[in-house]
């Protein structure tokens, strides 16, 4: 019986080794920190933090306001499903409130996010409604009349979270009152009551402008979105087609007239 030797081919396993350019990725990490778009997206987001806080504390007067429950101080359980229809419904008016200033939240942050990916702030250009305008030419139709949507839509959300806002201090307080504790009840009512209503006074200031003044709802100093975002423009040859169509409706106006 013969026996043969037989040899495993042998196969040779390489690893690719891939270099990572560890300095180009430095770079790229810098270069989007140090974006305009990203710092305006992260300053957005974290003041958000701060303004939940403050819908929450503005809206849940009848939780959070001290009041005196027969002999101790009211729990927060001692305020939901009371029985008592005043205090019930004042709380339900809390929960109402509080849907819509996050309703209103919600069209700050689209309006903020469009203005961020489609605007840029340039110092040295105007910021008169006329010449903003001019600038928004360089951006495509449905860019622009997102921007205005959102900028209109947040105005209007802004302006019924006041409704409910003044309603709802009026109901809460109420309920409050009837229930006084001692100073820390009307100190924390008013202070409570402040937070939201200085929000509620910028909001109608961002907004409360001319069709093409867009003001910055979140960054401290207030800024204006007066250019066009680079990534965001079109080509010159649109911008001047654009220009002569606008002027040739504007003449078949005038001559309708």
């Amino acid at each position: 019986m013969s026996s043969k030797d037989e040899t495993e081919p042998v196969i040779e396993k390489t690893t690719d080794v891939v270099a990572v350019d560890e300095k180009g990725c430095f770079d790229s990490l810098k270069e989007t920190v140090g974006d305009q778009d990203f710092k305006q997206k992260m300053g957005m987001y974290i003041s958000f933090i701060t303004e939940f806080y403050r819908a929450l504390m503005g809206s849940f007067l009848v939780l959070f306001v001290p009041q005196k429950c027969g002999d101790h101080i009211c729990a927060m359980s001692d305020n939901i499903s009371t029985g008592d229809n005043l205090k019930d419904s004042a709380f339900s008016f809390n929960i109402i409130v509080f849907v819509l200033f996050l309703h209103m939240y919600f069209a700050e942050i689209r309006r903020e996010t469009k203005m961020i990916d489609y605007l840029h702030i340039n110092p040295e250009l105007p910021r008169d409604n006329d010449a903003v305008g001019e600038a928004l030419v360089r951006l495509p139709q449905e860019k622009r009349e997102c921007i205005w949507f959102w900028d209109k839509y947040y105005a209007r959300s802004g302006k019924l979270a006041m409704v409910g806002y003044l309603v709802n201090m009026v109901l809460s307080g109420l309920v409050i009152f009837d229930n006084y504790l001692d100073d820390k009840t009307l100190t924390v009512f008013i202070t409570n009551g402040l937070f939201m209503a200085l929000k509620l006074n910028d909001t109608q200031t961002t907004t409360n402008t001319d069709k093409n003044i867009f003001l910055s709802a979140y960054l401290t100093r207030r800024i204006q979105y007066n250019d066009v975002d680079p990534d965001k423009m079109i080509d010159a040859d649109k911008v001047i087609e654009l220009v002569d169509n606008e002027e040739t409706d504007g003449l078949k106006t005038d001559n309708q007239v």
